[in-house]
């Protein structure tokens, strides 16, 4: 299964477009706080955690209610949110 938020294509293989060239060049730039721009990542994990929260199966509304509890907890941040579900998930699959 490919990743989703990782290119399979190499960098040497891809091309851009004379015209989005300057696009990708000021997506690539850094933001005022030091910060990469994170929109593309963000917007990914975004569509992630909106697929799990539809997702109506009963015996996953525990793990549903958690990941709600760090998106809350973590506002505009989707991809921080995602890695502290997933890390908590994880300690307590270890725990068990």
């Amino acid at each position: 299964m490919p990743h989703l938020l990782k290119s399979t294509a190499s960098l040497n293989t891809v091309r851009t477009p004379k015209s989005s060239q300057d696009s990708w060049a000021q997506d690539c730039r850094r933001s005022t706080d030091g910060e990469h721009d994170l929109g593309p990542l963000r917007r990914q994990v975004s569509a992630i955690i909106d697929a799990i929260l539809a997702d109506t199966t009963p015996d996953e509304a525990p793990v549903r209610e958690k990941l709600r509890w760090h998106v809350a907890n973590n506002p505009g941040q989707p991809e921080k949110a995602l890695l502290s579900h997933l890390l908590s998930v994880s300690v307590e699959q270890h725990a068990s």
